[in-house]
């Protein structure tokens, strides 16, 4: 079996560079957004109570969300996220249509090795534009270099060993990932929308007590609205709901796909079904769908 250990070096550590920024991203723009709520719940205090204590503080936590703000835009993790992420998929999906003889590296290919350091350092200049950060050492490491021994032992395996291969190893398992990815994503997305529509709902309950006249003193249509603005910045930050109809999608496309690949393919075939499903699968592709699904 092979599994993402067995990919290039280089995608190992792009991988985990993606995830740290992706977290340190989401983290950031969290803290920012409860720093905000805080800063209301002082200022509405502040008006309540006629304290100077309270609207100190929420001067403070207004400093904070703007420092916040600076640290987001000085350390670009979002930027730095998406790069190491572009990375670590091209070179999963080059390693994969390397072993199999997919697109490019067919069975006829005079070069494999060689067409795939050409591909991969072309893609990877790039993305150095963008913010990838290359943490290779040596001339060794580059190129061919990124080649594993178990990428050279599956692409000298037989056609049908090698159609195995990369319909468990590679389809399935992202058609499975893409199906447990949209379920997620729908789930975020209908608990989301609950809590911002209460929220929502509990804004337009105070500004009607209070223009009744039965809800004096605390005035909590800013706070509710501030927190269902939260929210809803929260759900367009993670895109729950373009991802869920991306995802789906996606998923469905795979499993037609790996049916046709599995039955109807041959190997003259083979190198373009490999290259359309490497397609399907690409961030590129998902976040086009994902444009469709807002």
């Amino acid at each position: 079996m092979v599994s993402d250990r067995d990919l290039p070096p280089l995608f190992q550590s792009s991988d985990q560079w993606a995830i740290a920024r992706q977290s340190e991203s989401f983290r950031v723009v969290r803290t920012q957004l409860f720093v905000l709520l805080a800063a209301t719940t002082a200022a509405m205090l502040a008006e309540r109570l006629d304290s100077r204590a309270p609207a100190v503080a929420a001067a403070v936590l207004y400093a904070g969300s703007i420092a916040l703000g600076l640290h987001i835009a000085r350390r670009r993790a979002r930027t730095h996220w998406q790069a190491h992420r572009a990375a670590a998929e091209l070179l999963k999906s080059l390693a994969w249509q390397f072993m199999v003889h997919g697109g490019p590296f067919h069975s006829r290919v005079p070069h494999p090795e060689a067409l795939f350091e050409e591909r991969l350092e072309a893609r990877l200049r790039e993305l150095r534009k963008v913010g990838w950060v290359d943490p290779r050492n040596g001339p060794a490491t580059r190129g061919a270099g990124q080649i594993t021994p178990t990428m050279r032992a599956v692409r000298s395996k037989p056609f049908e060993v090698r159609r195995d291969i990369y319909l468990r190893d590679r389809l399935l398992e992202q058609q499975l990932w893409y199906k447990r990815r949209a379920s997620q994503a729908r789930r975020a997305a209908a608990l989301w929308s609950s809590v911002t529509a209460l929220l929502t709902l509990l804004a337009l309950t105070a500004a009607v007590l209070r223009a009744l006249g039965l809800l004096e003193g605390w005035d909590l249509t800013g706070l509710f609205s501030t927190a269902a603005a939260a929210g809803v910045a929260w759900q367009e930050l993670r895109r729950h709901r373009p991802l869920t109809y991306a995802h789906s999608l996606v998923e469905q496309d795979l499993d037609t796909l790996r049916v046709a690949m599995t039955t109807t393919v041959a190997e003259s075939g083979w190198a373009d079904a490999v290259a359309e499903a490497e397609r399907l699968v690409s961030p590129q592709h998902s976040d086009w769908l994902g444009t469709f699904g807002r």
